[in-house]
């Protein structure tokens, strides 16, 4: 079995090739944030919400196989990681 036909399995390939492309800039903004010696609320915000958008097309996704309760709560943890990021802009905002 091929690693395209294990990641497809049983995924709405759109929305997981969309995934993908949102993983790249969020491991290359992971590494900028770890490898630096201060602490970026910037990048650690944004890093949230790429985050958030992968985890609200999974639940796009899993409302479109017809997973209501996955759905559910995916949406509800991405609320949860906007609310999160909106106090790390804000704490960010007062630091300066």
């Amino acid at each position: 079995m091929k690693l395209s036909d294990r990641f497809f399995k049983n995924r709405v390939k759109p929305i997981a090739i969309a995934q993908l492309i949102l993983v790249i800039p969020l491991l290359i903004i992971v590494i900028l944030t770890f490898t630096s010696n201060t602490v970026n609320l910037f990048y650690t915000a944004v890093i949230q919400i790429l985050l958030a958008i992968s985890m609200f097309l999974t639940g796009i996704e899993q409302y479109m196989l017809k997973n209501k309760w996955q759905a559910i709560t995916f949406f509800a943890l991405t609320l949860f990681i906007i609310f999160v990021v909106i106090q790390t802009f804000y704490v960010a905002s007062i630091q300066r």
